[in-house]
């Protein structure tokens, strides 16, 4: 009698725990389906939380104001290139933020370790040897007269002039394989991206997926950089924050 009533207390016990189970899975697909829905509504996420696409102030304003300060050193190479009415002015500013000028510095701090471990090359260094028209030309790569948003690009990509003389970057919107449940989500979210072209423009290989240089030299692949932030709309122009890994100037290592 006994055994019997254990059995039956066990299958209780089951039944509940599936039960348990399957609430759960319920809340946490109704919690996707949230997040997924607020981030569609808009495009623009921001660095240092805010969630509105356009903001009360100049670009350069913006840049200076983030609650981070992940554009303060960005922000000092602009001001010894005598660059920000050139920020400010009507068009759209792909920001390489903190990381990416640092990564640059790093970059270049190996290159000189190479001929003497001892060498370091800091941010005064940058300053030193790199003229303000040097800055201006490097950081202009990431400046174009044009607005660029997303609903004007595509996977393809177009190439756009920047202010920078003789410097073109092409501009590219790719869908990526996250963030979907099989029914319930299947809208695959899509990236923008800031692409340098080496040699020839990058093609995709037999398998369909890998992409290659026409000219098969590995060292020409395309430099492609992910916008982290996009679609940020200032009093002056159009702001897309390019993604920490980046390195200021396209260099290539």
């Amino acid at each position: 009698m006994n055994g019997g009533k254990a059995a039956i207390n066990f299958r209780k016990i089951i039944k509940q725990i599936k039960m348990k189970k399957m609430k759960c899975n319920i809340y946490i697909t109704a919690i996707l389906l949230v997040l997924f829905g607020s981030a569609c509504k808009k495009s623009a996420i921001i660095d240092g939380g805010l969630s509105k696409e356009k903001v009360d102030m100049t670009t350069y304003d913006f840049l200076k104001t983030n609650p981070r300060q992940m554009f303060d050193t960005t922000l000092l190479i602009i001001d010894k290139a005598g660059m920000k009415d050139v920020i400010n002015s009507p068009g759209t500013f792909f920001v390489p933020n903190n990381y990416a000028i640092n990564n640059f510095l790093n970059a270049k701090r190996d290159e000189a370790r190479k001929q003497d471990e001892r060498l370091n090359y800091t941010l005064d260094s940058l300053f030193k040897y790199f003229s303000p028209q040097m800055l201006r030309d490097s950081m202009g790569i990431y400046f174009f007269p044009q607005k660029i948003t997303r609903d004007g690009l595509n996977s393809i990509g177009a190439s756009y002039q920047s202010v920078t003389k003789g410097e073109s970057l092409d501009v590219s919107l790719e869908e990526a394989n996250q963030y979907t449940i099989p029914g319930i989500i299947t809208n695959k979210p899509q990236y923008i991206y800031l692409n340098k072209i080496l040699g020839a423009k990058d093609i995709l290989a037999g398998d369909g997926l890998t992409k290659v240089d026409p000219s098969g030299d590995p060292k020409l692949l395309d430099i492609k950089t992910l916008c982290q932030t996009t679609g940020i709309i200032t009093n002056t122009g159009v702001v897309h924050v390019l993604e920490n890994k980046h390195i200021w100037t396209f260099k290539h290592l």
